[in-house]
């Protein structure tokens, strides 16, 4: 069960504004001076346990607890805290946690994904996504282009008519009906949807692909 302390370690209220608790604040300083002299976060939730100081009322220290005093930049003055430790000391503790921390393996996959949210890839998000993907890889044919109305081309409908009335004159003025058939052609291109080319070229991509694991 997680703690349900509204401030981080080492401040208190009083007359309503966030301060720095003297007590606590040694206690604050201690840790980091022991976990950058390389005492261990167990050794250090060790030691925390054998005090008379508790982190929340009626509950021991755990290792989780000691890490978030050991990673909290509001000792540093963020978020409008009151600066509660050096900079140097809390960046050469910080340091010491990155070279402990184990090397994340990250798949090709999720870079991939990383860079098309540009945010912080979660379990959840990364189910979601996968699920959807292998939707589309069993059902292709569900990409669809969004039906939208699109204007007439009053221009389209004048050509047309000139190409039907050059048609019925003899002799046909053959140079202006090809003319006319190539503007055709082009107002009737520049009337398609581009998003129907990628709903095929996207259905085609998926056809070829099995639902993944990954």
């Amino acid at each position: 069960m997680g703690t349900k302390r509204k401030l981080p370690f080492g401040y208190k209220m009083e007359s309503g504004r966030v301060v720095i608790d003297s007590v606590d604040r040694s206690w604050v300083l201690h840790l980091f001076s022991r976990y950058n002299m390389g005492i261990s976060i167990r050794e250090l939730t060790e030691f925390m346990n054998n005090t008379a100081v508790s982190y929340d009322p009626g509950k021991p220290w755990n290792k989780n607890m000691v890490a978030r005093i050991l990673a909290d930049t509001r000792y540093l003055g963020d978020s409008g805290f009151p600066v509660l430790i050096d900079t140097v000391v809390f960046l050469d503790a910080e340091e010491k946690r990155k070279k402990k921390a184990p090397p994340v393996q990250k798949t090709d996959a999720q870079t991939v994904l990383r860079r098309k949210c540009g945010c912080r890839i979660t379990p959840h998000i990364e189910h979601e996504v996968l699920y959807l993907l292998n939707c589309l890889a069993r059902n292709p044919e569900r990409i669809a282009t969004p039906q939208t109305p699109r204007g007439h081309s009053q221009r389209l409908d004048t050509l047309k008519s000139e190409l039907e009335e050059l048609i019925s004159q003899l002799p046909v003025d053959e140079i202006r009906a090809r003319e006319v058939l190539r503007e055709i052609a082009a107002e009737m291109y520049a009337d398609i949807d581009p998003r129907e080319y990628e709903t095929q070229r996207m259905r085609r991509a998926f056809q070829k692909e099995d639902p993944r694991s990954e």
